[in-house]
């Protein structure tokens, strides 16, 4: 691998936002990888190919972890970085990020991705997101939702923003939550959950099978749910300080304990469904 940075990026149809990424990243990475997932319908893949020649179309998956392997195997540096077309680099994150591959005792880095209501951000020091990480250090299977790989080295939390400032906030309501996590990620994890591990996507994968989670929840898909959902809402509420931040950061644990207990609703049913074909 060359030395430098790789941007990643999955798209469906962004012709509002995308340019506004792309300028944010386009003199601090060495090139910029774009798949889009499925046919376009306006001027993204457009505006995309005004900034780079690496632009594919992929098959409709509607999951960006569902085209990441594909892009993993197209990098040439060192570093990735793995951005959303609705996310930007603050000032300070594109001032600082060539210094930041510098540091030999680094493997990824996490950056300060607040919540915003639409007109100012109103979480300090939560939650947070990794971004940017050595590709040689990665472990990564194609589960639907899992956006992020495993990192087999150290994570370097920073204080730089990577900014997701979307038009109407991104501030965590029930409307959006049940819309694209109860109807729509909640059903395809549980299909997937219910998946030949085989059949899916792998780069420097390692394991020999799924996660135990995963297993567990395949197996005892109603016995796990309560547990699981508790566990949720803690790893939310009780990492990175987010109880400190407020009734924001305890109504995301809630929908995060939801979405868990539903999850193994939906696998139970399913499977359930398949026994009486």
């Amino acid at each position: 691998m060359k030395k430098g940075i790789s941007a990643i990026l999955v798209v469906h149809n962004e012709e509002p936002i995308i340019r506004r990424c792309l300028e944010s990243i386009k003199e601090v990475v060495d090139e910029i990888l774009i798949i889009h997932d499925g046919s376009c319908d306006d001027k993204t893949i457009k505006i995309c190919k005004e900034y780079t020649k690496n632009v594919f179309i992929g098959p409709r998956k509607k999951m960006a972890a569902m085209h990441l392997k594909f892009l993993f195997e197209k990098v040439k540096y060192e570093w990735v970085l793995k951005i959303d077309a609705d996310e930007v680099l603050s000032k300070e994150l594109r001032e600082n990020i060539r210094e930041l591959i510098k540091n030999p005792k680094a493997d990824a880095y996490s950056f300060l991705w607040l919540f915003w209501d639409g007109k100012k951000e109103v979480t300090k020091k939560w939650p947070t997101k990794m971004a940017l990480y050595k590709i040689a250090k990665i472990s990564f299977l194609g589960f639907p939702h899992w956006d992020d790989p495993k990192i087999n080295g150290k994570i370097i939390n920073t204080d730089y923003k990577l900014e997701h400032k979307t038009s109407g906030g991104n501030i965590p309501i029930w409307k959006n939550f049940k819309k694209k996590g109860l109807d729509f990620y909640g059903p395809y994890q549980a299909k997937y959950t219910l998946g030949n591990f085989k059949d899916f996507d792998q780069f420097q994968y390692d394991r020999d099978d799924f996660p135990l989670t995963i297993k567990i929840r395949k197996n005892f898909p109603l016995l796990s749910a309560i547990p699981f959902a508790i566990l949720a809402f803690f790893k939310i509420y009780l990492s990175e300080g987010a109880w400190k931040e407020g009734k924001v950061a305890l109504k995301f644990a809630f929908f995060n304990m939801i979405y868990y207990f539903m999850l193994g609703l939906q696998v139970h049913d399913l499977k359930k469904n398949h026994k009486n074909l």
